[in-house]
């Protein structure tokens, strides 16, 4: 019996690049607050961000469930007309 992978399997082990940037994003992070959370050097991270490095996969593993848990848990009073917020919905 074959089964389909679950999300967690198709989910990058290592971000880096434009998809950290998003999970970033979407957390609500700067890159200061996300280097200091992670326990990273800013250059470190900043080389992540900027592809030429990645994330280990257990601080990858828990910042896309940081994200996840943020879009599954919006703040109730956020701006559902915000035209930069749709355009990240639809990329998402």
């Amino acid at each position: 019996m074959t089964q389909s992978p679950s999300p967690l399997d198709t989910r990058p082990k290592h971000l880096k690049g434009p998809r950290l940037s998003l999970a970033l994003f979407r957390i609500g992070w700067s890159e200061r607050q996300a280097a200091e959370k992670c326990d990273m050097h800013r250059t470190q991270l900043r080389r992540c961000l900027e592809g030429t490095s990645a994330l280990p996969s257990d601080l990858s593993g828990w910042l896309l469930d940081l994200e996840a848990a943020h879009l599954a848990h919006p703040c109730p009073r956020q701006r559902r007309a915000d035209p930069i917020l749709a355009e990240i919905r639809k990329a998402g």
